[in-house]
């Protein structure tokens, strides 16, 4: 996954995911209430899905905790699916 904001980005490892935000961890420093765009690179998915506004709602260590706020219904029906199909 890629995230980017106006003060950082970077890439981080996705290590749980649902519809509504994801834990991740990532050697850049994140900070709780940072809002960040993020590009999700799903298995077998081209485009990536982006997500435009996502806040970090933790921060513990190397790992985090985003908030999927702002996605468009299409790119979130796609995160669905994939989401669905991994359970």
């Amino acid at each position: 996954m890629g995230f980017s904001s106006g003060e950082v980005e970077g890439e981080a490892t996705i290590t749980n995911i649902s519809t509504a935000g994801c834990r991740a961890e990532s050697d850049i420093n994140m900070a709780e209430g940072l809002d960040v765009q993020v590009i999700l690179q799903l298995p077998d998915q081209s485009p990536p899905v982006k997500v435009e506004r996502a806040s970090v709602r933790w921060v513990s260590g190397r790992a985090f905790g985003l908030n999927f706020i702002l996605f468009f219904p299409s790119e979130r029906a796609r995160l669905r699916t994939f989401i669905d199909k991994i359970k």
